[in-house]
């Protein structure tokens, strides 16, 4: 009977742990860390729109940027929870949940990104279209526009809308690609970050 009290000890108190000042003062800053990705990620996504391709690239571009946040709490908090098992596994297993879809999230930035240049270069296309449009009537009847109006100005006004509209474009292009490449590598580091401290933690001994 008297050999069995310490097992009973031991099992009474497992589900419970001791943390060290060092694991406590990480698993504070963690939960911090945590509490302020969620409460930013939801006022960024209010008011939700998933299937305008504006929001949705402007939400994950959000996330990615604000990711290591993320990877930060969740790393903090594990060492946090580093002795208790259920937790950590628990943590673990989040990890590797959030890691694919961070890593999913980066595939489905770039494709978005490729959408949305292609968007804005079709918008410039229409605006200018219509512009062309307008300029070709005055050439017809620039009367009826202004008095004013020669055949010379025209000339410059469409040589002007030509550079323009190629500026436009290729601003385009650049300020997309060059935030869609940002954000893609941002979603995919931290996504096999989490996957890592998930397996870690999944598979440490403690």
């Amino acid at each position: 009977m008297a050999s069995s009290s310490p097992s009973l000890r031991r099992a009474s108190s497992s589900p419970s742990f001791q943390a060290t000042p060092g694991q406590a003062l990480c698993l504070i800053v963690g939960l911090a860390c945590l509490a302020g990705f969620l409460i930013d990620m939801l006022v960024l996504a209010l008011p939700p729109n998933p299937f305008d391709i504006q929001w949705r690239v402007g939400l994950v571009q959000q996330m990615g940027d604000r990711s290591v946040v993320l990877l930060l709490g969740l790393s903090l908090t594990l060492f946090g929870c580093l002795d208790n098992r259920r937790l950590r596994k628990q943590i673990a297993l989040l990890c590797l949940a959030l890691g694919v879809m961070f890593s999913l999230s980066g595939l489905l930035m770039a494709r978005d990104s490729l959408k949305l240049k292609d968007m804005a270069i079709t918008t410039i296309a229409t605006q200018e279209a219509q512009v062309r449009d307008q300029i070709a009537s005055a050439e017809i009847n620039p009367q009826a526009v202004s008095p004013d109006l020669t055949p010379e100005i025209l000339q410059q006004a469409s040589k002007v809308l030509t550079d323009q509209v190629d500026t436009a474009k290729r601003t385009a292009k650049t300020s997309v690609l060059k935030a869609g490449v940002n954000s893609f590598g941002n979603l995919l580091i931290t996504g096999l970050a989490l996957i890592l401290v998930g397996r870690f933690g999944s598979r440490v001994r403690v």
